[in-house]
């Protein structure tokens, strides 16, 4: 029997702090959620970040309008309910 895949999808910006919210993702190496830096070395996990600003529970580069993944801190990976972090 297959396994059925659930993608589920929710904004990026519901979860964002006004500090994140301001920053540029894709050039700091901060903690997408919060926007707190992340030290360098450390251990984090990441987010997949759609083209419409949702991030998705599904770590496969094969899905359409992919921007990539991008960091989440360990204190905001604690918060993610659902598996979102990879």
């Amino acid at each position: 029997m297959a396994t059925i895949q659930r993608i589920i999808e929710i904004p990026l910006s519901e979860l964002q702090t006004d500090k994140a919210k301001g920053m540029d993702i894709t050039i700091t190496n901060c903690c997408c959620i919060c926007g707190k830096k992340i030290k360098e070395c450390a251990k984090t996990k990441m987010v997949h970040l759609l083209e419409n600003g949702n991030i998705v529970s599904y770590d496969g580069s094969d899905i359409v309008g992919s921007q990539g993944f991008f960091n989440v801190g360990a204190e905001c990976t604690k918060k993610l309910i659902i598996n979102f972090a990879f």
